[in-house]
């Protein structure tokens, strides 16, 4: 009795073990996705720099950007507008997988970027230590940036938020150099033979 009992024991840690395993597959199913995405767009990024003979010296960002629809949950509240997108449905982010994409912005909370699956040699900077700066020093946040960080311009990725197929994603883009010096945009990208294409730019802004 006591040996069957054991084994039923352990044959219920193994299929808990099993259901976690399957949850932490399930939580990461685009995380190779978004390390490709970034890979392309920072390398591409660079090359470009390079071509037009901007000599920019970057910290890399890589941004936990909430993703909003236009049917918000009642009871959620939305995170202060610099850390959120805000999106409506279409043909290609359909409504009929509204829960797919709000499980899938609930999980952008758990991303840690890992800098070793980065290819390029980077510097970066966590979007929490850049708002701790701007809330404490306010106006002498550029100053105070460059006593810490040196004299450097901010680059902006955020993490790459999919649709259902995982053939389309959404990536915001920003570079700033100062209080009057920056610019970006959001940018809908399709995978197109291997490689990340985009469709479209919107949200474009210069300062």
């Amino acid at each position: 009795m006591k040996h069957y009992l054991l084994l039923m024991l352990l044959l219920l840690i193994s299929c808990k073990k099993n259901e976690a395993r399957k949850e932490i597959i399930q939580k990461d199913e685009t995380l190779d996705l978004k390390y490709e995405v970034l890979n392309q767009l920072i390398t591409e990024q660079i090359r470009e720099d390079s071509i037009n003979d901007i000599l920019h010296d970057n910290i890399y960002n890589i941004a936990v950007k909430r993703i909003f629809f236009e049917e918000l949950n009642e009871n959620e509240e939305p995170p202060p507008p610099v850390l959120a997108l805000n999106f409506s449905y279409d043909s290609i982010f359909a409504i009929k997988d509204s829960s797919y994409y709000k499980n899938q912005d609930r999980n952008l909370i758990n991303f840690n970027l890992q800098k070793s699956r980065i290819k390029n040699k980077l510097d970066f900077v966590t979007t929490d230590e850049i708002l701790n700066l701007s809330i404490k020093y306010e106006r002498d946040f550029w100053k105070q940036f460059r006593k810490k960080y040196g004299d450097k311009c901010i680059q902006t990725f955020s993490v790459p938020f999919f649709n259902k197929n995982k053939t389309v994603c959404i990536v915001q883009n920003s570079m700033s150099c100062g209080p009057l010096y920056g610019g970006g945009s959001t940018s809908i990208y399709k995978k197109v033979n291997g490689k990340w294409v985009v469709l479209r730019t919107f949200d474009q802004w210069v300062s």
